[in-house]
């Protein structure tokens, strides 16, 4: 009996992402055939199609970087996550501790490092619209040229069945765009399951209760909008806004990022539990922890289950030997929110 790459020769050419296609659209197939239920084989065509659009980003990104240009292009490319990954980060930071961010440059550090991925994976689904802009220019190009017998097989890569692979491609590549998408928003809410189980997610969001839920939801939030209006004859018309899960919201100033509790909870232990100091020449009562901002104040933090992050935050005036409180006059700032002179 012949082995089936002797059977099948063309088969056996096939590279990884070629399979990777095949597979994909065996499964979308059964996923269709047997029923909406089987959202399984719905799945491992995704995490498939994800594997093809990684191989293949990976190839061009070898070519790329084999040339000055694309070496270029992918530094600028990295050089604006990392300056947008830091700039979040310094916001995330300051929000949480309430002063600047730079009395705790690890916890920015940290910040930036797990929003590196999502700030990488929003230039990936950017580069993949210009990827299947591309490839589109490219089959309009090929169907132009075949009438008039110019040979096109330039535009085609060197592999096996390359109009199949291609047409895939260009099919697919929007649906990766929105695998992506989805995995981008688990990643913001810290909810992976989000994505796992995206079809049952849909199955419940669908329910009686959870639309019922939805619509009180909307019904309060536009009651909150029109008390806030201001009445009378010139009375603003209150802005365009649309609320999409916690943090999501999009009006006619524009889009506001997410609010990231799970990174806010997250830097918030790394501070109290790695970065503070839990003994101090300043004067502590446990299970107080500080970080000292200047050679007189302190930001204290202490346990708070009352609060969003599981702390609270305090500057305060250092009471040392050195610098008691009583001998420099200092009072406790009645706000975190308040700025020293050396701060500003």
């Amino acid at each position: 009996m012949q082995p089936w790459n002797e059977r099948f020769p063309r088969l056996a050419q096939l590279h990884f992402a070629q399979w990777c296609y095949l597979l994909a659209t065996v499964f979308f197939l059964l996923f269709l055939l047997l029923g909406a239920d089987n959202y399984v084989f719905a799945k491992i065509g995704s995490v498939l199609l994800l594997l093809a659009t990684a191989k293949e980003m990976w190839q061009r990104f070898a070519i790329w970087w084999h040339s000055l240009l694309g070496k270029a292009c992918i530094l600028t490319f990295y050089a604006i996550v990392l300056n947008f990954s830091f700039a979040y980060a310094e916001s995330i930071v300051n929000g949480v501790i309430g002063i600047r961010p730079n009395v705790v440059p690890y916890s920015v550090n940290l910040a930036a490092l797990l929003l590196a991925p999502a700030w990488t994976l929003i230039g990936s689904m950017l580069t993949l619209q210009f990827y299947s802009m591309l490839h589109l220019f490219k089959v309009m190009l090929l169907l132009m040229l075949r009438p008039f017998g110019v040979p096109s097989k330039h535009l085609l890569d060197d592999e096996v069945f390359p109009v199949w692979t291609l047409v895939a491609r260009i099919i697919y590549l929007p649906v990766v765009t929105i695998i992506l998408t989805f995995t981008l928003a688990s990643y913001f809410s810290g909810h992976p399951e989000q994505f796992l189980n995206w079809g049952e997610t849909g199955q419940q969001q669908n329910t009686a209760e959870a639309v019922q839920k939805q619509v009180e939801e909307i019904e309060k939030r536009e009651a909150e909008l029109q008390q806030q209006q201001p009445k009378g004859p010139h009375s603003k018309v209150p802005e365009f806004q649309v609320f999409i899960d916690d943090g999501y919201v999009m009006g006619d100033r524009g889009f506001k990022l997410p609010t990231m509790l799970w990174l806010n909870k997250l830097v918030a232990s790394f501070n109290y539990h790695i970065e503070s100091m839990g003994a101090s020449s300043c004067k502590l009562t446990p299970p107080e922890h500080l970080v000292h901002i200047n050679d007189y104040e302190v930001l204290v933090i202490t346990p708070d289950a009352t609060q969003p992050v599981g702390y609270s935050y305090k500057v305060r005036v250092c009471d040392s030997p050195a610098f008691p409180a009583g001998v420099t006059g200092r009072t406790l700032l009645p706000s975190t929110q308040t700025e020293t002179p050396e701060q500003k």
